[in-house]
């Protein structure tokens, strides 16, 4: 029925994979931090929810002509994200490869040859058969592809994005188009989280190079990387926690632990979460972002630096903030991360409202829509970002509760080297990137030292009452 919604869990969920996700209606996710296991941990497969027939149905908001208003301006301004709506955000592919910044084979190189062959270019003319989107979204970035042969491929499992192509792909070396939209399907059906099962296995791959990993140990799997079959029956072996599955299954973090002390220079995560696929050598603050994320490494809560690089659209909108010069890519000035203080506490804002972030509205007409939705006349975009920030806070709140410090704010030592194959990749200085965090910190109005919020900014945010929670 088109009146019932779904939110289940896979296999993986049901095997308390570390990174199983939850899928709604097949082919939207929320796709990291491992909630697919808390509910399988309960016990609890999935949730349905049936809308009610007619105008019982429809969800009532305050000002349904201002609602209107801005609903008519995106489908007035689509050339704004033509695109995304072209390419998906699989565009990405060649355009990070161009400028070093794709993560290939473990974050050891920041291009390859090979990047044309899975490229969103490539998927769009020879596998894509539709373009989808989410709830009465005019862009319809999202990707839906199909196959027959090699692989059959399920066109209800939509598509690959770019974070799924790029880590599937170039991160364990394999560029077959047709191995990796099957890779997809299969994260899609198990319940799987795209990112964290390329990462993976783009660390046994590493493991078995260094002989870590032995033949024994990995069941006859060849490990060597862009073995495609390999990279498929590992999706499906970590799903269901058979063989080295059951290892990868519990993410790097701990499978490094169990292989020793040498494979946890190569574990590439933050607070647990596997990096996702954009190089923090070519974006620094995006480093800094990675680091003091509340869910582990993330990179949509987050700063990318090359947006305030060239009078983009995200620069026009941070001057709502104050007045911000073009920003280098590299580094951490002052004047960069306060912008990077408002761009993630804005996000923080973004993922309270359920708003995507591809949507090109700005700080004042995302306001305005929450005035329109909800009737608070004084809602204003200065509102909407302590919404973040307080959001922000009380998820450092929790952290520190559930006994993380400022010790785990921190990145993995390989993003310290330099880069490998790319024409603008840095190594992130140590110094300066201690110095960005504990100024961050203090932005935050947390102890620059500790990173605990003060009773000043806890009181400031309503969020005082909290504090006797910790």
């Amino acid at each position: 029925s088109e009146r019932v919604r779904t939110a289940l869990i896979g296999p993986a969920g049901e095997n308390r994979v570390r990174f199983a996700c939850v899928v709604q209606d097949r082919s939207h996710f929320a796709g990291r931090t491992g909630m697919g296991a808390v509910m399988g941990a309960k016990n609890l497969k999935g949730i349905a929810a049936l809308a009610p027939v007619g105008a019982g149905g429809r969800m009532e908001v305050a000002d349904p002509t201002g609602v209107a208003a801005i609903q008519k301006w995106m489908g007035q301004n689509l050339n704004l994200v033509k695109g995304l709506h072209d390419l998906g955000t699989a565009g990405g592919i060649l355009s990070l490869n161009g400028s070093g910044g794709l993560p290939v084979r473990n974050f050891r190189a920041g291009s390859w040859d090979r990047a044309e062959e899975y490229s969103g270019e490539r998927m769009r003319d020879t596998i894509l058969v539709k373009r989808d989107t989410c709830a009465a979204c005019a862009v319809r970035c999202k990707r839906v592809v199909e196959l027959e042969t090699p692989y059959r491929v399920d066109r209800r499992y939509g598509g690959p994005e770019y974070e799924s192509l790029s880590a599937l792909g170039n991160l364990c070396g394999v560029s077959d188009l047709y191995a990796l939209a099957k890779a997809n399907e299969l994260t899609a059906a198990y319940g799987l989280d795209s990112i964290s099962t390329g990462a993976v296995i783009a660390f046994a791959m590493e493991a078995a190079e260094r002989g870590l990993l032995g033949p024994d140990r990995a069941g006859g799997l060849d490990l060597s990387w862009g073995n495609a079959e390999t990279m498929l029956a590992l999706v499906e072996a970590i799903a269901f926690r058979r063989g080295l599955g059951d290892l990868l299954a519990e993410g790097v973090a701990r499978a490094a632990r169990e292989l020793g002390p040498e494979a946890e220079a190569f574990a590439l995560h933050v607070k647990g979460q596997e990096i996702p696929m954009h190089e923090p050598r070519v974006k620094h603050a995006l480093g800094v972002g990675y680091a003091v994320s509340p869910t582990g490494a993330d990179h949509m809560h987050n700063m990318h630096d090359t947006a305030y690089a060239t009078r983009s659209r995200s620069w026009e909108h941070a001057q709502t903030w104050g007045s911000f010069g073009l920003q280098e890519i590299h580094g951490f000035a002052e004047e960069k991360m306060r912008l990077f203080y408002y761009h993630v506490n804005f996000r923080h804002a973004q993922d309270s409202m359920v708003m995507c972030h591809f949507l090109p509205y700005s700080p004042e007409q995302q306001a305005a829509l929450v005035r329109a939705v909800t009737g608070w006349e004084d809602f204003d975009h200065w509102e909407l970002l302590r919404v973040g920030e307080r959001a922000n806070t009380l998820s450092r709140l929790i952290n520190l509760r559930q006994g993380f410090t400022a010790a785990d704010d921190r990145l993995p030592a390989r993003f310290f080297e330099e880069l490998p194959a790319s024409r603008t990749g840095k190594a992130l200085d140590p110094e300066g990137f201690a110095r960005a965090v504990r100024y961050y910190y203090e932005l935050m109005g947390w102890d620059p030292e500790t990173g605990v919020p003060t009773p000043a900014t806890l009181e400031r945010l309503g969020l005082a009452w909290a504090a006797e929670r910790r």
